[in-house]
């Protein structure tokens, strides 16, 4: 669970507003020349917010872009960010950072590098392979054409990043190192990946064929680490390589930064 509250459970007050934003669409939709704009507006803004998580496929773990309207609270977030990425710190600390302040977005911002995402977006911290391994977070985002994946894997901002000739380093090599034992594993057992998901889907939805049947082409794997600084042309050459040859998207964290400031300035996903 990414929040406080259960979202499976609605309170009574909950439900009553539900009721009454359901009873105004009773009255004002369908009509021969549609929903008015103003009735639209007006369904939602009686349904508590609640509602958006309970209705979804992963109740605990929806982004919802009304966080992404605080636009103070963002702007905050970004700059403490940008602090601690400045200090000597660890994957660890950036981990505990985003997940004990439940900075959700800075991950959620990665979906800026994809095309799916702004029809529904999920995001799962530490998400397990059955037994076996665990991505730091994984995506799941959806778009005309389905769900899509991004399994993500953090590494340190500094220290042994690239080759003084641009080659990768020991943090990048390990991070791949990672993300292709996950793609070996997931050829094999991707059926198994319904027991993770499973345990996290909503009782009143059933999961679609894209977490049962398995589609490469619609898994995404992000490493991140170092810093822009880390990266010459020799480096971006070999960027390009991986996403072409591995679908692997090896990023830096200023990438991540401004991401995050493209989620706050569009906000969608």
């Amino acid at each position: 669970m990414l929040y406080e509250r259960d979202y499976n459970i609605l309170t009574e007050e909950e439900k009553e507003r539900i009721e009454e934003a359901e009873l105004h669409k009773s009255k004002t939709y369908p009509k021969l020349d549609g929903w008015s704009t103003e009735d639209f507006f007006k369904y939602h803004e009686l349904l508590p917010q609640s509602s958006y998580f309970y209705n979804s496929l992963f109740p605990n773990n929806l982004l919802q872009i009304d966080s992404l309207k605080n636009n103070e609270l963002n702007k905050n977030i970004e700059q403490n960010f940008v602090e601690l990425i400045n200090g000597e710190i660890t994957e660890r600390d950036i981990l505990n950072f985003i997940n004990n302040n439940r900075y959700y977005n800075l991950i959620g911002a990665i979906f800026q590098w994809f095309q799916f995402g702004h029809h529904k977006a999920y995001l799962f911290k530490e998400f397990e392979f059955p037994t076996t391994y665990k991505a730091d977070y994984l995506l799941v985002g959806r778009n005309s054409g389905g769900y899509h994946f991004v399994f993500i894997e953090l590494e340190n901002p500094y220290g042994q990043i690239t080759q003084k000739d641009g080659e990768l380093g020991t943090t990048f090599r390990k991070g791949i190192k990672q993300v292709n034992d996950w793609d070996s594993w997931i050829e094999s057992n991707f059926s198994s990946l319904r027991l993770s998901f499973e345990k996290f889907k909503s009782p009143r939805k059933e999961l679609s064929k894209e977490f049962l049947l398995l589609d490469k082409s619609r898994l995404n794997y992000v490493v991140i680490a170092g810093r822009r600084s880390d990266f010459n042309d020799k480096t971006y050459e070999i960027k390009r390589k991986y996403l072409k040859n591995n679908n692997i998207h090896i990023m830096h964290y200023d990438n991540l930064i401004d991401a995050y400031k493209n989620l706050i300035r569009e906000k969608n996903y």
